[in-house]
């Protein structure tokens, strides 16, 4: 994409190869620089996302590490953490995430990986094997919600596009692939009008994503205080039961803010199969 056009009645965008395409409506899910944001005039200006990211992946790996995700809450991390998860070709995506502006800083975070992956912890659940392979990678995470506008005219933004990602956890999947549902069903209702299109959207992303966003706020400052991280550990370790739906919880796999939205309380919260159930996805 090289330049776009808002009209009245569709969107210009000027893509290398194909010259001017005209279309009734746009939706930017093109991440955190967003093209399609900065050629319409609505960039995020001198923002460079609220978390760090850094990953690499490794091979060689035990095989729990090939069929468990493994999350490290260390404490110099918090109230960021580090991750492995499989992939399907026996390696792992290992890699840790840190709030912008905690202790570390986006200049430390390489000279942090190579302790990381000798800690007698980590290390004895990845593999004395393991070993890096490929390039590492940092990236900028965008947690600002409510924040950016979320429409300009007949473009609607989702994911990292519209900051949309979890302020607690740093995870944005589960935010695109969840805005960009809602910014196709506001569009597919109405069609014809980019008020109401407007207006269904930011409805749905107050309704379905700043809920969890609140209370992830609320929890991400207790964690950046010592006594606070130490009680959420603890509790969260107590038995079997309180770490798996801990991190169902962390993760989403039931809505955090359902304490800010008791209409999603339902009779079997957190009683459910997760996503996986005896190493098998589950149905």
């Amino acid at each position: 994409l090289t330049g776009a056009t808002r009209h009245p009645d569709h969107v210009a965008l000027d893509i290398a190869g194909l010259g001017i395409v005209d279309v009734p409506w746009a939706i930017g899910a093109d991440g955190m620089w967003s093209p399609l944001r900065r050629a319409l005039g609505e960039q995020l200006d001198s923002y460079r996302g609220d978390w760090h990211a850094f990953r690499q992946y490794l091979t060689g790996v035990s095989e729990r590490a090939q069929t468990e995700l493994m999350i490290f809450f260390d404490a110099d991390l918090l109230p960021g953490y580090a991750w492995s998860f499989p992939l399907a070709d026996g390696r792992v995506n290992f890699g840790f995430g840190i709030l912008r502006g905690s202790r570390l800083d986006g200049a430390s975070m390489s000279r942090r990986w190579d302790d990381l992956l000798e800690r007698r912890h980590i290390r004895a659940f990845i593999g004395e094997a393991a070993e890096p392979e490929g390039q590492r990678k940092a990236w900028p995470i965008p947690t600002r919600l409510p924040g950016p506008t979320l429409t300009a005219g007949r473009t609607l933004f989702v994911g990292d596009a519209a900051a949309l990602g979890d302020p607690m956890t740093g995870e944005g999947i589960g935010q695109a692939l969840a805005s960009g549902i809602g910014a196709a069903e506001a569009i597919l209702a109405h069609p014809d009008s980019v008020d109401e299109v407007d207006a269904a959207y930011t409805d749905w992303v107050a309704g379905h994503l700043e809920p969890d966003t609140r209370m992830a706020n609320l929890l991400s400052r207790a964690l950046q205080h010592r006594k606070g991280a130490r009680a959420a550990i603890a509790t969260a370790g107590l038995t079997p039961w309180t770490r798996r739906n801990f991190a169902r919880w962390l993760f989403e796999d039931e809505p955090r803010g359902v304490l800010f939205t008791p209409k999603r309380l339902h009779t079997s919260f957190l009683r459910r199969d997760g996503a996986f159930v005896d190493g098998s996805p589950a149905n």
